[in-house]
């Protein structure tokens, strides 16, 4: 019975490792921190394309880094969370820590598992590999499929439904890239 009762206990108090916590929502990348946080890459090869990302963690967070390639209908690079279920819906804004080149990034919320449904976007201009801290409002965000805008900013719905959090590669050319990412905090 008591064997029973602390298996329950531990399942109650588990929390998943690669998941930020909503009550304190920030997802502090490196060797320090939570490493890759179970955030992972996908290219466009899972559509045909020849592009190329891998990541690794530091002491200075996660990076990513590779090649954009236009060769058979590719052009994209990203890095993304685990489909989860997230209610951003307390929060205003998010603050991200990182150094970039080759590309701009955009910052998404994913309220789809389908890659054609609509997501919302912020985009993250190129810092040339300095480190930058940028506040980005909920407010600057809007709807796209692929690269064609539809839409305005989150609802309030909307970012209640959050199902993944990503970056991808913004400029559709090809060039090589990298983007590194120190902190993600939503406040």
């Amino acid at each position: 019975m008591n064997r029973l009762f602390l298996i329950i206990a531990l399942c109650m108090t588990y929390s998943h490792p690669y998941r930020a916590q909503e009550a304190n929502l920030e997802y502090n990348f490196g060797s320090k921190g939570c490493g890759d946080c179970g955030w992972f890459v996908v290219v466009d090869c899972v559509m045909g394309g020849l592009s190329s990302g891998l990541i690794n963690v530091n002491d200075s967070g996660i990076v990513m880094r590779g090649a954009i390639s236009l060769e058979n209908n590719g052009g994209f690079a990203s890095l993304r969370t685990p489909f989860d279920t997230l209610d951003l819906s307390q929060y205003k804004e998010l603050v991200i820590r990182y150094a970039s080149s080759g590309q701009d990034f955009s910052f998404t919320l994913n309220n789809y598992r389908r890659f054609w449904q609509p997501r919302f976007k912020a985009t993250l201009p190129v810092t040339e590999g300095e480190w930058k801290t940028e506040t980005v409002t909920f407010e600057s965000f809007a709807q796209y499929r692929f690269d064609e805008q539809i839409g305005g900013a989150p609802s309030q719905t909307a970012l209640q439904k959050i199902l993944r959090l990503g970056l991808i590669s913004s400029d559709k050319v090809a060039s090589e890239y990298m983007m590194q990412i120190d902190f993600i905090r939503f406040q």
